[in-house]
């Protein structure tokens, strides 16, 4: 008797179900837990706080809980949505710093709008700002050319709605979203292994291309935060001083920018790697389909944001 196609239809069968198997919050947290000890601790905490938190007449509610962006659809599927949810998680736990370290005696609110930055375990930052104290990011329409507005521009800059944080907190609001895209990109970084153990061959394509999708952003959003900053030093010099002058902003956009440039140069080192370990055990005549960065981006941004137009900028604010 031929057994050969039964078995290969069983084959067949049971690799669709171990890839399409429904995933949960629990395998979630396990891979984070054992990859993304970072990414595991700000899902974690935000899950523990909940959606509202408290300290004494202040409160701040935040859309969507820990879970909120995943598609538990399949193991595949919530790989693929857990960057996005840990970019809004990271967005509503970064408002609760602030309450958290009040709460620890560490950090007063004053009637000031305050926001946080959570960086990793043992490094956090609050800040306090007065209301309305910086203009709108949709101002840097009238400084950047049309050659440099990238894939975020329409969203960020121009943004449809005024009720978008970088249009309420100006730089605030970019500088916040430069963190949260950090995180997102870190976690991708992290759960390489998930990669390859849930697309097999296909691993490098799926993973450079959810990284870069994230972390590309890093180049957008130094960009924004520099045209920023020579927008204020031109038209509002006093905000410009100010910020000049205030070290804790000054820690806060290097300390994001260091981490996140450094992410990246891990990521093009690992992904040279394993394009060569790749190619060594691909089979004659296949094609790897795969880039290191977006063309969308890195192309237009990446030595632009490097370029003498931002010398002064790098050295107030980026220097050590």
């Amino acid at each position: 008797m031929n057994t050969f196609r039964p078995l290969l239809i069983a084959f067949l069968l049971c690799n669709i179900s171990s890839t399409n198997e429904q995933a949960d919050e629990a395998w979630m947290m396990e891979i984070l837990s054992k990859y993304s000890q970072t990414s595991f601790s700000i899902i974690s905490q935000y899950k523990q706080n909940g959606q509202t938190i408290s300290f004494g007449n202040s409160s701040i509610t935040s859309v969507g809980d820990h879970i909120h962006y995943c598609d538990f659809s399949s193991k595949e599927k919530l790989l693929e949505s857990m960057s996005v949810n840990l970019h809004e998680t990271v967005h509503g736990f970064d408002s609760q710093i602030p309450y958290m370290q009040a709460k620890q005696g560490k950090f007063t609110f004053e009637n000031l709008n305050t926001e946080g930055f959570y960086i990793d375990y043992n490094t956090q930052f609050s800040y306090k700002f007065p209301s309305k104290h910086f203009f709108q990011s949709r101002k840097l329409e009238a400084v950047i050319p049309e050659h440099l507005r990238t894939f975020r521009f329409k969203t960020y800059i121009l943004s449809p709605t005024l009720e978008n944080s970088t249009q309420i907190n100006g730089i605030i609001g970019l500088m916040e979203e430069f963190n949260a895209y950090y995180h997102g990109s870190k976690m991708v970084y992290d759960l390489l292994p998930v990669y390859k153990e849930i697309h097999k061959n296909d691993f490098l394509h799926q993973w450079s291309s959810m990284f870069t999708r994230n972390a590309d952003a890093f180049y957008e959003f130094d960009f924004f935060i520099k045209e920023y900053l020579l927008l204020a030093k031109t038209n509002y010099p006093s905000i410009y001083n100010e910020l000049a002058k205030d070290e804790q902003f000054r820690l806060i956009y290097k300390t994001i920018r260091n981490r996140f440039s450094q992410l990246i140069s891990n990521y093009e080192k690992k992904y040279d790697e394993l394009i060569l370990t790749t190619k060594s055990e691909t089979k004659e005549g296949w094609t790897i389909i795969t880039k290191k960065h977006t063309e969308l981006i890195y192309p237009i941004l990446a030595e632009h944001i490097n370029s003498s137009k931002y010398q002064e900028i790098n050295r107030v604010f980026l220097s050590n």
